[in-house]
């Protein structure tokens, strides 16, 4: 990358550099041969990098080649014997430029030998190849993200859009989350879709890459029983009213942040609800549900008993009805 700075940036760099270089890379060699060499390579690595620098574009601004100058830097302190800057004192700054991009030029060619040759391990090419495009399958553990970055291809696109992919702009990606911990399967699936519909694919990781290859890995859950602080949160991706209505009538049911709360004391509600619904329960979720198990089990249990309390009847109302329905002599007529 080409950056402008002024010119007294620039020199600010080289002496800043060159100044430090007996303290960040001591040489070897006798106590002499350090003292003179530290004195060439000081002044031959201060011109190298004013030498890069100073390709002027403006009056007050200069160019410079930013990697090219780490490249000198790091070729510069990989030389740490003594000797090497006393026997090459009488070459001058122009000669060691050409001297460090022939270093360079090989060093890119090797490191280009090698990228090619990882490449070559790490591709996988179908037998029923349909497309010349490759797909290159990468984790970013950044942000969670399985990424398929290839050239533009019909058979890539329809592919990953059946998995859910989205498209940044720049690649494929799928978000993940950490609870899940299913990166390699779903790693493997894409894989495993992409070389079935016919493309090449490159997995860096040799276990991913069989797995994608045999088929081997586990179906993706959608739907997760997860901890959210102190409660438990029954989420699921895509749309569902019927898994709404149904985690709503757990007790205590709150839906809150795109999933159904409840309190983890509803362990055994909450396990068979995941049971009877194919829901996975992490184990941060576990841990809580357990704890709430055993946190029950502690509880003291009290026999009650229940009262026994006498009901006083109205025995006078019952010697009446029970009395003989014939009428008394003083009531009948005369």
């Amino acid at each position: 990358m080409k950056v402008e700075l002024y010119a007294d940036e620039i020199m600010d760099i080289a002496e800043n550099f060159s100044e430090k270089l007996d303290e960040i890379a001591p040489l070897s060699g006798t106590e002499k041969q350090v003292e003179w060499a530290n004195r060439i390579r000081s002044k031959i690595t201060k011109n190298v990098i004013l030498c890069y620098a100073f390709n002027a574009k403006k009056s007050f601004f200069v160019e410079m080649d930013e990697e090219l100058i780490k490249k000198s830097e790091r070729f510069i302190l990989s030389k740490n014997k003594a000797s090497f800057w006393i026997e090459n004192r009488e070459k001058d700054y122009t000669q060691f430029q050409r001297l460090i991009e022939n270093v360079i030029y090989y060093e890119e060619e090797k490191e280009k030998n090698i990228i090619d040759e990882a490449r070559k391990e790490a591709t996988v090419y179908p037998n029923d190849q349909k497309t010349k495009v490759v797909a290159e399958i990468i984790f970013d553990d950044e942000i969670h993200e399985i990424k398929v970055k290839s050239e533009k291809d019909q058979i890539v696109i329809n592919t990953v859009k059946s998995l859910h992919y989205d498209w940044s702009g720049k690649v494929w990606y799928r978000e993940t989350v950490p609870y899940k911990r299913d990166v390699a399967d779903r790693m493997a699936e894409v894989g495993n879709k992409l070389l079935l519909a016919g493309v090449p694919i490159i997995i860096w990781d040799e276990a991913i890459r069989k797995k994608a290859i045999n088929g081997i890995f586990e179906k993706e859950c959608f739907r997760w029983v997860i901890k959210d602080k102190d409660m438990i949160s029954i989420v699921w991706e895509f749309r569902s009213d019927e898994l709404y209505r149904k985690a709503k009538r757990l007790p205590h049911a709150k839906w809150e942040n795109g999933g159904m709360d409840v309190p983890a004391r509803y362990y055994a509600e909450i396990r068979d609800f995941a049971k009877i619904n194919e829901f996975k329960i992490t184990p941060a979720a576990e841990e809580l549900l357990s704890e709430a198990e055993e946190e029950e089990k502690t509880h003291k249990k009290t026999s009650i008993k229940e009262a026994n309390i006498k009901i006083e009847q109205n025995t006078e109302l019952e010697d009446i009805l029970n009395s003989s329905r014939e009428v008394l002599e003083d009531l009948k007529d005369d």
